[in-house]
């Protein structure tokens, strides 16, 4: 995968800096189950470049910012 340009713009951001043109939401990801749960990132995909793009909370690593990964599907399941 090689990301566009601005999708590596976004990565280090902090969270409060608004998504690009190109980046689609795709749900939010969590942490623990039910009641127990917290919001870690909410995933986006960009449309052109096909990067994934997190927007980390407080709780994701590291917290508050933009970072790039692998896609939610293929990444490993944290238990709490």
């Amino acid at each position: 995968m090689h990301a566009c340009d601005l999708c590596h713009l976004l990565v280090g951001a902090p969270t409060t800096v608004e998504p690009h043109e190109n980046l689609a939401a795709s749900g939010a990801g969590a942490l623990g189950m039910d009641i127990n749960s917290r919001w870690v990132d909410r995933p986006w995909r960009c449309t052109v470049c096909g990067a994934w793009m997190f927007q980390n909370a407080a709780h994701g690593e590291p917290p508050n910012v933009w970072r790039m990964g692998r896609r939610p599907q293929d990444r490993p399941q944290e238990r709490t």
